[in-house]
């Protein structure tokens, strides 16, 4: 089958599965529900879902198992979403060519989605049946989640995101995007495997680094698209907010260097794949969705 077809088979799946949860919550007419409904069906690529299921087609994970775990992750990718855009942090008034949440509904029901996202997060990884996963296997999928998206990785990064404009350097934007995405890229990765028969470490580091080049070079690949526009949108910020605070990348960064890294980058996950390769397993899947997710935009 050609990438495209299983790609949008699992993008299918994911929104299947994912709209099913949310219809069977309460409150349904409440705007707090039809602003998470709104936020998570806005047409997004579903790029974690996918490497869910790429990893788990890879370790033949059981496919019911993988519509949980790429339920709660997007679920917390949609929450940070949200958040980003709020007037208290990215301050951005559209997301994917739409209103944001907090425009198309209130900035307190915006934040209250969010925040109801990450909690269903973890309702949907703790309660649903994920078939050949044990109780041990369970918890530790769970804290895997919690440390990649708190303090340790998703909000640390965030927070570095928003204070860089006074300090900036690639190093520093290096830092900033591997806990600001890759750690979440990994965790799509990671939680998969985990849900596999067989553990290695040796497999596991080279998950790692396969996740955590793609997840810098997929963030920087979006920092250069960013820069495009940073002109506009300083010229916007200084007529709307007189502020020119929370641009993803500063213009002194020189394109070509971040050119550069996006391309070393994808050769390093290319690398960590191609030693899977060796051990016997299919990377088709994924170097078809690194292609398209980086070197095709």
């Amino acid at each position: 089958m050609c990438f495209l077809n299983l790609y949008n088979i699992y993008k299918y799946r994911v929104n299947k599965k994912l709209s099913s949860i949310i219809n069977e919550l309460p409150f349904q007419d409440n705007d707090l529900l039809k602003a998470m409904k709104y936020s998570m069906f806005s047409g997004g690529k579903r790029l974690r879902p996918c490497l869910v299921y790429g990893i788990g087609k890879m370790f033949k994970v059981n496919m019911t198992t993988l519509d949980i775990i790429s339920s709660a992750i997007e679920c917390i990718h949609i929450y940070s979403l949200i958040h980003d855009d709020l007037p208290c942090m990215d301050n951005d008034d559209f997301r994917r060519g739409r209103q944001s949440c907090h425009i198309k509904y209130t900035e307190y029901t915006a934040l209250l989605a969010g925040n109801a996202l990450h909690a269903l997060a973890f309702n949907i990884l703790s309660k649903n049946c994920m078939p050949g996963v044990s109780d041990q296997k369970r918890i530790n999928m769970i804290h895997e989640l919690s440390n990649s998206i708190g303090s340790t990785g998703m909000c640390i990064g965030q927070m570095l995101d928003l204070e860089k404009i006074t300090k900036f350097n690639l190093s520093q934007l290096k830092i900033t995007n591997l806990y600001k995405t890759a750690f979440l890229i990994r965790l799509s990765v990671r939680l998969a495997y985990f849900a596999a028969h067989n553990f290695s470490t040796i497999i596991l580091s080279y998950l790692d680094v396969f996740s955590i080049s793609f997840g810098l070079a997929f963030q920087m690949q979006d920092d250069i698209l960013d820069m495009h526009k940073d002109v506009l949108k300083r010229e916007y910020r200084i007529e709307k907010h007189n502020s020119l605070k929370n641009i993803t990348v500063p213009l002194k960064v020189n394109l070509d260097v971040l050119k550069d890294q996006v391309n070393k980058l994808c050769d390093k996950s290319f690398l960590a794949l191609n030693n899977l390769q060796k051990i016997g397993f299919n990377i088709t899947f994924l170097k078809s969705l690194i292609q398209f997710s980086i070197k095709d935009n």
